[in-house]
């Protein structure tokens, strides 16, 4: 790939050329949002809503991440679906019009903030419940992804019983918080190019833009408070080249030594190191969050 894209300091990562067979779709307020939902044998433990990168796609995020295997296998359904573009009356284009989310960190002059995410998400969930029975919701996301987990966890508290994902950053103050604390597992890279683990403002010199990121740490404490916990956080030196930093039971960020942008253990992205920062940890973000949403059934 020579053609590098990069909107709003999201990675577009790259598409899959086929369409899987649980791919369906559903018209919400005039558009059209497709997704893949997948379900495991017998009754499913609970669901988890994944959502990709900037760019990216549900098929390509499933593909890359190996949601529906691993999910599936541990007694999840997992449902994925694909962003609009940032255009959204103009089709979607990988370089050009990349499929995001509004996670409240996109331009307020942009088309895509008027379409309401909240209220598509909705309804394909329902639809995915329709089939499910009441069953546990959980989070993911994968950068603008794991933005829109953030915002969807601080609209809808009561529904959302833990979440965890990789890079991104809470971009909204919107929602009160709800009965009980979110669980959180946050995984970024401590070498992370696109949200700098220190905050600082990212360049990117092909669409001549620049945004402010926070520091990760404040954006934890920060969540933590919401959910509860304004204690001290402890800090310690985990597995796999992990330093973890907990927030008592609220909130775990676990800090990927040497290891950039991309999702830790999944297929290996096409664009560089220039911009993706190093792919070298040995951590398996989807079987780890998993692990971590199973941890929390019926708490």
């Amino acid at each position: 790939m020579t053609t590098l894209a990069l909107l709003f300091g999201m990675v577009l990562v790259n598409q899959v050329g086929s369409v899987p067979a649980n791919v369906q779709s559903i018209e919400v307020e005039g558009n059209r949002w497709s997704y893949v939902f997948s379900k495991p044998d017998g009754k499913a433990k609970g669901l988890i809503l994944a959502m990709h990168g900037g760019g990216g796609s549900g098929p390509q995020f499933d593909e890359s991440a190996q949601w529906s295997q691993k999910a599936t296998a541990a007694g999840f359904a997992v449902v994925l679906p694909t962003g609009l573009p940032s255009r959204p009356a103009l089709p979607g284009n990988f370089r050009t019009n990349p499929q995001v989310w509004n996670s409240g960190q996109l331009n307020s002059r942009s088309p895509r903030t008027k379409i309401d995410d909240l209220a598509a998400l909705e309804q394909i969930l329902s639809r995915c419940q329709a089939e499910l029975g009441d069953v546990p919701l959980f989070l993911t996301g994968h950068s603008n992804g794991a933005g829109m987990s953030f915002r969807v966890a601080r609209e809808w508290p009561d529904k959302v019983t833990a979440m965890g994902m990789m890079s991104g950053n809470l971009h909204t103050t919107t929602g009160e918080p709800g009965k009980k604390p979110i669980p959180t597992l946050w995984i970024v890279g401590e070498k992370d190019p696109l949200t700098p683990f220190a905050g600082g403002t990212t360049k990117m010199e092909v669409w001549g833009t620049e945004k402010e990121n926070r520091p990760v740490l404040e954006t934890a404490a920060e969540w933590a408070k919401w959910n509860g916990f304004a204690g001290e956080v402890a800090r310690s030196e985990g597995k796999q080249g992990v330093r973890e930093y907990r927030y008592g039971n609220v909130v775990w960020v676990w800090e990927c030594l040497g290891h950039g942008h991309a999702w830790p253990g999944g297929k290996k992205d096409e664009l560089p190191e220039s911009i993706m920062g190093p792919d070298v940890t040995q951590v398996d973000a989807t079987s780890e969050i998993v692990k971590f949403f199973a941890e929390h059934l019926g708490k």
